[in-house]
């Protein structure tokens, strides 16, 4: 399997996920990770909709994600994986399956939250994700669209830890 992106993006699957980061990338598949969303047909029936009709989608929850991808299960097809925040790749890092690097794109202002980047705001869980994904060696670049210019984030999660 060619992992050809892994993004942070709470909006899921829109409108700059479908006309930019497939075509850049030339996804086939596109793989959205949360626990949540797998488990409410409601939003995956509006996460289907969202999809490009050129890409396959597959919802996992982060247990059958790491499963399903330690296991190879889409040798040869370029897939993309999603995920609203840093916790469900902290949760595969856990079951197993590592994702080196991971860009960050929009995480919306929440309450309780801390900015880590222009358009990406992280409580303090998320925030305690990032740092030890970090320290597990992942990489972490805050880009909005494929076109932009790359921001690597340690610097970034290394001031949120220090500001606490």
């Amino acid at each position: 399997m060619a992992i050809v992106e892994v993004r942070i993006d709470d909006r899921l699957i829109h409108g700059q996920v479908s006309t930019l980061w497939v075509p850049h990338f030339s996804v086939e598949r596109l793989l959205v990770v949360d626990d949540a969303v797998a488990a409410d047909e409601d939003r995956k029936a509006v996460l289907r909709f969202a999809c490009p009709p050129q890409t396959k989608l597959s919802i996992f929850d982060t247990e059958k994600a790491a499963e399903k991808l330690s296991r190879r299960i889409d040798e040869g097809i370029r897939v993309m994986i999603v995920t609203v925040g840093p916790l469900p790749i902290l949760r595969m890092r856990e079951l197993g399956y590592d994702l080196p690097t991971v860009t960050v794109g929009n995480m919306s202002r929440r309450p309780g939250t801390r900015q880590v980047a222009n358009l990406a705001y992280a409580t303090d869980q998320e925030v305690a994700a990032f740092t030890e994904l970090s320290s597990l060696g992942v990489k972490f670049a805050f880009q909005p669209t494929p076109t932009t210019r790359r921001e690597d984030l340690t610097a970034a999660i290394t001031k949120l830890n220090e500001g606490k």
